[in-house]
């Protein structure tokens, strides 16, 4: 049996849908994503993208069925068909794993950004990383961010008041200057306890 017949088996069609649902996660398309959505919730990380579950479930659901099967055919061929069930549970548990642990490190690091505010003055107390080159108090193109929990992203204007602060930096929202339109920043680490809010990348 060749290579290409051994793929058109009956018992490799549920690898190969997976492989095509990444591939259909790749173009972007509709019904790829909402697979993605469900994964997400069903695996209790619905801060990443749709789009990157149902990649790397579809991914790790086609790698891991097509080698068990294609094991069972070089060493166990009489166990072929009867081996597809529980080859099938061992892949599907697998690949739900592999895929949970990368969800939640794309929820920690890289959340799904769903909407982008722009200057909002309700922020003050909340966690925000530096965007810009740095944060000073006269840097005038200072900017922050702040990721909410429904996936909105808010940008704003920032200025300390004395220290300089670099790209990437995580800082509390401690006042908004309404005259000039910004709000005060100290290091997150130079207030007592956690800011009250969400921060943009949670637990870093």
């Amino acid at each position: 049996m060749s290579y290409l017949d051994f793929l058109l088996q009956w018992y490799n069609w549920p690898y190969l849908a997976a492989l095509l649902l990444a591939l259909l996660s790749f173009m972007r398309l509709e019904p790829a994503i909402a697979v993605g959505d469900w994964l997400g919730r069903w695996l209790r990380v619905e801060g990443a993208a749709g789009r990157v579950l149902a990649r790397v479930f579809g991914v790790a659901v086609g790698v891991v069925g097509l080698t068990v099967n294609g094991a069972l055919h070089d060493y166990w061929p009489a166990q072929q068909e009867r081996g597809f069930l529980p080859g099938l549970l061992v892949t599907a548990l697998l690949a739900a794993a592999v895929t949970r642990g990368v969800g939640r490190l794309f929820e920690r690091h890289f959340p799904e950004i769903k909407a982008v505010g722009w200057g909002a003055t309700d922020l003050a107390g909340r966690e925000a990383r530096v965007v810009s080159r740095k944060v000073s108090p006269d840097y005038r193109a200072g900017r922050a961010q702040v990721m909410e929990e429904d996936g909105t992203l808010h940008m704003v204007l920032c200025k300390t008041r004395e220290e300089e602060l670099l790209y990437g930096a995580l800082v509390v929202l401690t006042e908004y200057d309404v005259e000039d339109r910004r709000y005060y920043v100290q290091r997150a680490d130079a207030k007592s306890g956690r800011a009250e809010g969400v921060e943009l990348y949670p637990g870093s």
